[in-house]
């Protein structure tokens, strides 16, 4: 609120431009109307387009129709070009209509037809027919009229309904004959039924999986589509075993073809991952001395060597838009403060050579004023010549002291700078360690764990000390997460990391392998004296809950130690600490076990 009273529009605008610069937030639409709402003290307008993406995700995706629909939906949203949203919402409403006019007219043309003797069906066959259609059409939005197109086959010309078209009337047809086939197999030998029965099933199931499993995933090639489309029709009309026999003919080939297309993108995908491989190893070795770039490439590196996840390519997108949006913020602010800095090393410079010029022309005073006082006795003259003198000397003083004075004033100003760029590259660096933190325990990742193992595997050849490593799995993981939830699971890991790093020294590192496996380094350590330090962190950890869905829970976890040997690198020394915690495991778990106990349990 202003002193006087409600904030102007104007002053809400300028506030909201000053609060966007102090938070440092990007400057975006959607950025400045939230502040803008914030400050004004009145709550966000939902724009049309967020509310649209919400109700969408809470709609059902129980059909292939209602897919395909929201789909179109998302794909207007996206590419925010609103063209085509006159024609999706009259197409909804047109469909709307079309249900709402044909289904009570569908109902009364099969409750009439239902109870029509004339056609000579019997009502057996007419469900049967019925349950074809259903089977067939039940997600199809034309079932209204196939069931009036089925009705008008049970009703006299005259009785028929006008003005509905009859389509696919050759799949009805094949419903009457395969629910005349099934009143016929009626009366044939419990197997013969059952053989029946099987293949309506396998002919349904094979109907469904074109429609839904290979016609949706073939959008980028219409021929196979095409072809797949005339399959699916294909299984709906088939009844002789020739026709079943050229039906799957066709059927092999398609799928061949589809095969080697498959064979032909995992190759163009391996190729393009082989690529980025080599681009971003090739960026990484070339910016090896930037911290904030190469953090990022290690990222990405990290992502692409396992199985590709849709949902962790969009959290590390995120992740890496959010730092480097940050990082380009600090390194801007960076870049300013070393210009600024090489803009006051210049005017020193320019100070510097200004004295001298001053000095010299001084020099060239006082060599002319000792010239004419050698050729003069005159007392009035050579009392001028002091007088000059005197008055130089003391612009040249004040000069001077003027330009110490400003050299002092640039050399504070320089110090200052330098301090504030030695900030910025802290604050620079700290932002790259964010992709060598578990984000969810705090301790190093996988990335970390690698250079803490490299440079402690270094020290250790330099100084011959001990190097043990400990692996830690948490016990029944699974249980805990399938009893009390994710949450409950996460809440775990984070306990479990709190624990060990107020447990062990501060020389010794605490990663997180992945999954619930943790990784301690342990310098400077034997044997003994690592199973000695993961023992008194097993007590530790028995003597403190943790909530998990609002219930005091326990964890204990068993370990594998291993010593570190000249002939070792990380794999090697990882997989024996590996094998001595499954052998911990099968021992009965919460225990620590060692390399020498693998020995003795071969």
């Amino acid at each position: 609120m202003a002193a006087n009273g409600p904030m102007t529009a104007s002053e809400i605008a300028r506030e909201t431009i000053k609060q966007m610069a102090a938070r440092r937030v990007e400057p975006t639409p959607d950025n400045y109307t939230q502040i803008y709402f914030e400050v004004a003290g009145k709550p966000a307008k939902e724009d049309a387009a967020n509310a649209l993406r919400k109700a969408l995700k809470q709609l059902p995706h129980d059909s292939l129709e209602q897919t395909n629909w929201i789909n179109r939906w998302e794909k207007l949203l996206k590419q925010d070009n609103w063209q085509g949203l006159g024609e999706l919402l009259t197409e909804s409403m047109q469909s709307q209509l079309n249900h709402s006019t044909k289904w009570p007219k569908a109902i009364r043309t099969l409750l009439q037809a239902w109870d029509d003797k004339r056609s000579g069906v019997d009502v057996a066959r007419k469900r049967e027919t019925l349950e074809r259609v259903l089977i067939n059409f039940g997600n199809d939005e034309t079932l209204a009229d196939k069931l009036i197109g089925m009705a008008n086959h049970w009703l006299p010309a005259d009785a028929r309904v006008e003005g509905v078209p009859l389509t696919n009337v050759a799949d009805l047809t094949a419903g009457e004959e395969l629910a005349n086939a099934s009143s016929e197999a009626a009366s044939l030998p419990n197997e013969i039924q059952q053989f029946h029965g099987a293949f309506t099933i396998l002919q349904t199931l094979l109907k469904q999986t074109l429609q839904l499993g290979l016609i949706p995933r073939l959008e980028g090639y219409p021929d196979l589509q095409a072809e797949a489309v005339a399959l699916q029709e294909s299984t709906e009309r088939a009844k002789k075993l020739k026709e079943w026999e050229a039906l799957a003919k066709s059927l092999k080939a398609l799928l061949l073809r589809v095969e080697v297309i498959g064979a032909k993108e995992d190759d163009v995908r391996g190729d393009i991952i082989d690529l980025l491989h080599l681009l971003l190893s090739n960026i990484g070795e070339l910016v090896a001395e930037d911290g904030w770039l190469s953090g990022q490439v290690y990222a990405v590196q990290s992502i692409i060597s396992g199985p590709l996840d849709r949902t962790k390519l969009k959290q590390a997108e995120k992740s890496l838009k959010e730092v480097i949006y940050k990082q380009s913020l600090v390194k801007h602010s960076l870049i300013e403060a070393r210009n600024s800095f090489k803009a006051m090393i210049s005017t020193f410079i320019d100070k510097l050579k200004y004295m001298g010029d001053a000095s010299e022309l001084y020099g060239g005073k006082i060599e002319s004023y000792a010239q004419e006082l050698s050729k003069t006795d005159d007392l009035i003259k050579i009392n001028e010549l002091v007088n000059h003198l005197m008055r130089d000397t003391s612009v040249m003083q004040t000069d001077i002291m003027r330009s110490r004075d400003d050299l002092l004033n640039q050399q504070r100003v320089a110090s200052d700078t330098q301090l504030r760029m030695q900030k910025l590259q802290e604050e620079l660096q700290q932002l790259s360690e964010v992709v060598r933190i578990d984000q969810l325990t705090g301790v190093l990742n996988r990335r970390g764990m690698d250079e803490a193992f490299n440079t402690e595997i270094a020290r250790h050849r330099r100084s011959g000390e001990s190097l043990s490593v400990a692996l830690l799995d948490i016990d029944n993981f699974k249980i805990l997460n399938d009893q009390h939830g994710h949450a409950a699971g996460d809440s775990a890991l984070k306990h479990l990391a709190s624990v060990i790093k107020r447990a062990v020294r501060p020389t010794d590192i605490v990663t997180r392998m992945g999954g619930e496996e943790f990784v301690v380094i342990l310098p400077n350590t034997n044997l003994t004296e690592a199973v000695v330090t993961m023992t008194r962190l097993q007590r530790s950890l028995t003597k403190e809950y943790f909530l998990g869905n609002n219930q005091k829970l326990l964890i204990t976890f068993s370990a594998g130690v291993a010593l570190f040997k000249v002939e070792d690198d990380v794999a090697t020394i990882l997989l024996r600490a590996d094998q001595a915690m499954y052998l911990a495991k099968k021992s009965g778990k919460n225990r620590v076990m060692t390399e020498v106990d693998l020995e003795a349990n071969p």
